[in-house]
C-alpha cells in the first residue's frame, strides 16, 4: 500500500531541522517541524514610527463637545445624557489609552488609520446628535463604523454608562471590554489586509484582546464561551461564519456574502457563533508566534482575502505548508496540546460536552428543539465489512477533522491503522491521517501524518492514558482543502473515509466519553524558536575524521567532512529592499550520485551549514532547508546580525540566495558553506555572493530587485524634477498605505516616507533634491497592490 508522508515539505514552505526523519523508522513518534521565523508584519518597518496624535477630526456635524486622551478622543452632541459625566468620559479615555498603548508598545500593533495621520482615534456618542447618528432613545449597543471619513467606534448610552462607577448594570465590565473590541476593529482596519474575511474580523479581533490580556496579566483562562464551538465540533471548517447550518452545509467565511449560505435564521445554538472563536489564531500565536497572526492583516487582500489562502501564498507557507498547518492544528486540538491554553480548552469542552445544539430559530419561535446534535469532539463510527465507517452528518467539512477514539489491545507495543479516502469529494491529496495519544507523563505523541490512502503506525514507547480501564489512541482524519475563493461550493461538501484496524487496536471507543479528562496536560513543550529534536535513536558509526554536531543540533548522527566533494558556487545578488532571491544551480543528479542516492531520494540526505571554525549546524534558520549568515559566514537567526541567506530546493538543484533588506552595499562579497551528508558521504557547497546594483544572475528572469521597473513599463507612477524639487505622482487603485523610498545609484537607502492610509486616486509627494549631488537616483513606490521603481538623473 502506498503512502505519502508529510515529513518533507519544499524549502519555500517551512523551516525545520532536516535531520528529523533521516533515520526515522516506521512507528517512530513524529516531531512537528517549525515554521519560517519571518512570518510577521512588522509595524514599524511597514508603517514607520507613529507618534501620538495632536489633532481632532472636526468634520463630523452636530458635535458640541470633545475631549482627548493620548491616543483617543471622545465626541458628543447636544443630547448627551447627564450620567455620561466628565469623570465617566475620563474613564472611557483612560481605558482606551491604557489598553491600546499596551497593544501599540508591547504587542507590536499600529494605531488606526486616523491616528496614523495625526488625528485622534475616535469614539462617538451614538444617539447624542452627532453625525454618527442614532436616536436619543437608542440606548444599547456599540460597533465599529465609519465617521467623518475614518473608522471609529460608535457607542450608545448603555456601554458608555457602564464606565460610570455608579452604573448598576451587572454586565458593565463586559460592556467596557466590548468597547475595546470595537476599537480593535478600528485598529485592524488600518492594515491593508483581512478587511473582507468576515469570520476573521471577529476571530482575529477576539484573539488580539485575549492575547493582550494574557500577556499583561499572565492569565490563561477566561476564553469567550463561543471558543467552545471550534473545540466541540472539529468537523466544522476553520474559516466558517455561523458554523454548521441546519441543512448540513457550513457557513462560508463571509457569512451570507460570497455565497456563504448564512441567512440569519439557519444557525445552531453555540455553533452559530463560531466566527467569534479564536482557537485557530490561538494555535498560530502559541505554536508559530503572535506576529504570524498579524501577518494576515498585512497580506490578506485582493485575491487572497482569506486567512488560509494567504498562508498558502509563496510568500507565506506555500500550498504544502498550509496543508500541514491544518493537519497540525487538528492533531494538537485533538490532544488539547495548546501549551498554557490547554486547561482552558478542557474547561470549554466540559462546559458543553453532552449537551444539545439545536436550531435556534425554531427555539425562539416555537420553544422547540429540532435538528439536535449531542455535542462531543469525538466521531461516532460503526463497523461494516471489516471497516470502521463514520456517521455521515458529522464527517469533516473543508479544513475540518474527525477524531476517532480507539482502544489499545492489552499488551500492545505498537498500533497500525489503515486509512481510505471514500466518496466523490475525498482523494489522495486532500485527506490526511495520523494516530496520536497523550502519554501518562503528559507528553502528546503523534505518528507521522500520511496523505491519502495508506497505513499509519505508532509505537507505544510511552504508556498511553487510560479511560475506563482501556488505554486509548486516537485516529485524526483531516481534510486539507482551503481555497474558498472561486470555489464557494466547497462549503456544502463533507469528506468521507473509512478505517481498517490492522494491529494493536481492539475497536473504537464510544463518542460520548470524556477521554480528554484523563489527559495530563503539562509537559515540557518546545517554545517558539527551539530546534525540534529527533525521536530516532539511530546513530552512524563513529569515525576519527568526523565532527560532532553541537548539543543543540537536531540529530545525534555525525557528519564526515574529510574527503568531501566540494563545489564552488558564485552568485551575483542585486540590492533589494525586500527578500528577493537569485538562483544558483547545482547538478542534483551528480550530487545525489556522490552521496549514493538518486535525485528522487536526495531529500533523505542531511542538509547542514559548515562554519569557518568547523562547527556544523543542522537546524535551519531560514526557510527549510536553509540558513541565515552573518558577515563572517556564521549561521545566525533572522535579525540584526543576519546579512545573507541561502535556501535549497534539492529536487530542482538550486540554492535561492538573498539578503536582508537595506543592509548590504554595492560591491560587497559574502562567503559561506553549506552541504549534504548521507551514509558518511558528504558534499560541500562553498558559496561566494557578490552584491551588485545590477539585475543579478537569476536565470529565471523573475528577480524582483531594487532596479525593478527600470526595464519595464511603470504604470502607476511618474517623476518630474522642477526647481530642485522631485515631484512623485502616483495612482492608487484602492485605499492603501504607501511607502515612498529614495535610493542612490549604489542602492543605499537615503530617505523613506510612510504616507499612512490614502484614498484611491491620484496623489503627489515632493522631495527636496536641491542639495543632492549629481547622479542617478531611484524612487520606489510600495503599496499593498503593486510596487514600482523609476530612475531620475540630477545633472547640474
Amino acid at each position: 500500500m502506498q503512502k505519502s508522508c508529510l515529513g518533507w515539505i519544499p524549502g519555500t514552505a517551512l523551516t525545520f531541522a532536516l535531520s528529523i526523519n533521516v533515520y526515522a523508522a516506521p512507528g517512530d513518534a513524529y516531531t512537528w517541524p517549525g515554521y519560517r521565523s519571518d512570518l510577521d508584519y512588522d509595524t514599524k518597518s511597514n508603517l514607520g514610527e507613529i507618534k501620538p496624535p495632536t489633532k481632532f477630526n472636526n468634520n463630523c456635524s452636530g458635535v458640541t463637545g470633545k475631549k482627548a486622551g493620548k491616543w483617543w478622543a471622545f465626541y458628543w452632541g447636544k443630547d448627551r445624557d447627564s450620567r455620561i459625566t466628565d469623570v465617566t468620559i475620563d474613564s472611557i479615555l483612560k481605558k482606551y489609552d491604557t489598553d491600546f498603548e499596551y497593544l501599540y508598545n508591547e504587542m507590536g500593533w499600529a494605531p488606526d488609520a486616523q491616528a496614523q495621520e495625526g488625528q485622534y482615534s475616535a469614539v462617538y456618542y451614538y444617539g447624542s446628535g452627532t453625525c454618527a447618528g442614532g436616536a436619543k432613545t437608542d440606548t444599547t449597543g456599540g460597533w465599529q463604523t465609519w465617521v467623518a471619513g475614518y473608522t471609529a467606534v460608535a457607542a450608545s448610552f448603555y456601554p458608555l454608562y457602564s464606565f460610570n462607577t455608579s452604573c448598576p448594570y451587572r454586565d458593565r465590565v463586559a460592556q467596557m471590554d466590548a468597547m475595546i473590541h470595537e476599537g480593535i476593529h478600528s485598529m485592524t482596519n488600518g492594515y491593508p489586509g483581512a478587511k473582507d474575511a468576515h469570520w476573521f474580523q471577529e476571530a482575529g479581533n477576539t484573539w488580539i484582546q485575549q492575547d493582550m490580556f494574557s500577556h499583561r496579566n499572565g492569565v490563561y483562562s477566561g476564553m469567550g464561551f463561543l471558543n467552545a464551538a471550534t473545540v466541540i465540533a472539529p468537523f466544522m471548517p476553520i474559516e466558517t461564519y455561523s458554523g454548521w447550518l441546519i441543512d448540513g452545509t457550513f457557513g462560508g467565511p463571509g457569512g451570507g456574502a460570497d455565497g456563504g449560505g448564512v441567512t440569519g435564521k439557519n444557525q445552531r445554538y453555540l455553533l452559530g457563533g463560531s466566527q467569534y472563536s479564536n482557537i485557530f489564531p490561538t494555535f498560530i500565536g502559541t505554536w508559530i508566534g503572535t506576529g504570524a497572526v498579524r501577518w494576515i492583516y498585512g497580506n490578506a487582500y485582493g485575491k487572497t482575502k482569506y486567512l488560509l489562502e494567504t498562508y498558502g501564498l509563496d510568500k507565506g507557507l506555500g500550498d504544502a505548508g498550509v496543508r500541514r498547518l491544518i493537519t497540525e492544528f487538528r492533531a494538537r486540538l485533538a490532544m488539547l496540546d495548546m501549551k498554557k491554553w490547554s486547561g482552558e480548552i478542557k474547561n470549554l469542552l466540559n462546559q458543553h460536552f453532552g449537551s444539545d445544539t439545536y436550531w435556534e430559530q425554531d427555539m425562539w419561535d416555537n420553544n422547540r428543539k429540532s435538528y439536535t446534535w449531542t455535542m462531543t469532539p469525538y466521531q461516532t463510527v460503526t463497523e461494516s465489512n471489516g471497516y470502521l465507517v463514520p456517521i455521515q452528518e458529522t464527517t469533516p467539512g473543508w479544513s475540518g477533522s474527525n477524531v476517532v477514539p480507539l482502544k489499545v489491545q492489552s499488551g500492545a507495543k505498537e498500533v497500525t491503522v489503515s486509512f481510505y479516502p471514500n466518496g466523490a469529494n475525498s482523494n489522495n491529496k486532500n485527506m490526511n491521517f495520523l494516530l496520536c495519544y497523550r502519554a501518562t507523563d503528559g507528553t502528546p505523541v503523534y505518528s507521522e501524518p500520511i496523505t491519502g490512502e495508506g497505513s499509519a503506525t505508532l509505537r507505544l514507547d510511552k504508556t498511553p492514558s487510560s479511560t475506563n480501564g482501556s488505554q486509548m489512541v486516537f485516529a485524526v482524519i483531516v481534510n486539507t482543502d482551503y481555497q474558498y475563493t472561486g470555489n464557494t461550493g466547497i462549503r456544502k461538501l463533507h469528506y468521507d473515509y473509512k478505517l481498517k484496524l490492522e494491529t494493536g487496536v481492539s475497536g473504537a471507543g464510544a463518542a460520548n466519553v470524556k477521554y480528554y479528562n484523563n489527559f495530563k496536560l503539562d509537559y515540557a513543550w518546545p517554545e517558539i524558536g527551539d530546534a525540534p529534536t529527533s525521536s530516532s535513536s539511530s546513530v552512524s558509526p563513529e569515525s576519527s575524521s568526523s565532527i560532532e554536531m553541537p548539543a543543540s543540533s537536531s540529530s545525534s548522527a555525525k557528519i564526515v567532512t574529510d574527503g568531501a566533494t566540494t563545489y564552488n558556487i558564485t552568485a551575483t545578488l542585486p540590492i533589494d529592499d525586500n527578500y528577493a532571491t537569485v538562483s544558483a544551480k547545482f547538478n542534483a543528479s551528480e550530487v545525489a550520485k556522490k552521496l549514493g542516492l538518486t535525485t528522487a531520494t536526495l531529500t533523505q540526505a542531511q542538509f547542514f551549514a559548515l562554519e569557518n571554525d568547523g562547527n556544523i549546524v543542522t537546524n535551519s534558520t531560514a526557510n527549510t532547508p536553509g540558513h541565515w549568515f552573518s558577515k563572517d559566514g556564521k549561521v545566525v537567526e533572522w535579525g540584526e546580525t543576519a546579512y545573507v541567506f541561502s535556501e535549497a530546493d534539492l529536487a530542482n538543484g538550486t540554492l535561492a540566495i538573498g539578503h536582508y533588506p537595506n543592509r548590504v552595499s554595492n560591491g560587497e562579497k559574502y562567503s559561506f558553506t553549506q552541504g549534504l551528508a548521507y551514509n558518511r558521504k558528504t558534499v560541500l557547497f562553498k558559496v561566494t555572493v557578490s552584491i551588485t546594483n545590477g539585475l543579478g544572475s537569476d536565470e529565471s528572469g523573475k528577480t524582483t530587485a531594487l532596479m525593478y521597473g527600470l526595464n519595464k513599463v511603470s504604470t502607476h507612477m511618474n517623476l518630474a524634477l522642477r526647481n530642485g524639487n522631485l515631484e512623485i505622482h502616483y495612482t492608487l487603485p484602492q485605499r492603501d498605505n504607501v511607502k515612498i523610498s529614495l535610493f542612490n545609484g549604489f542602492g543605499a537607502l537615503l530617505a523613506q516616507e510612510i504616507t499612512g492610509m490614502q484614498n484611491a486616486g491620484l496623489h503627489k509627494r515632493s522631495l527636496n533634491m536641491s542639495q543632492m549631488p549629481r547622479g542617478t537616483y531611484i524612487v520606489k513606490i510600495t503599496t499593498g497592490s503593486y510596487r514600482e521603481a523609476r530612475p531620475i538623473n540630477i545633472t547640474r
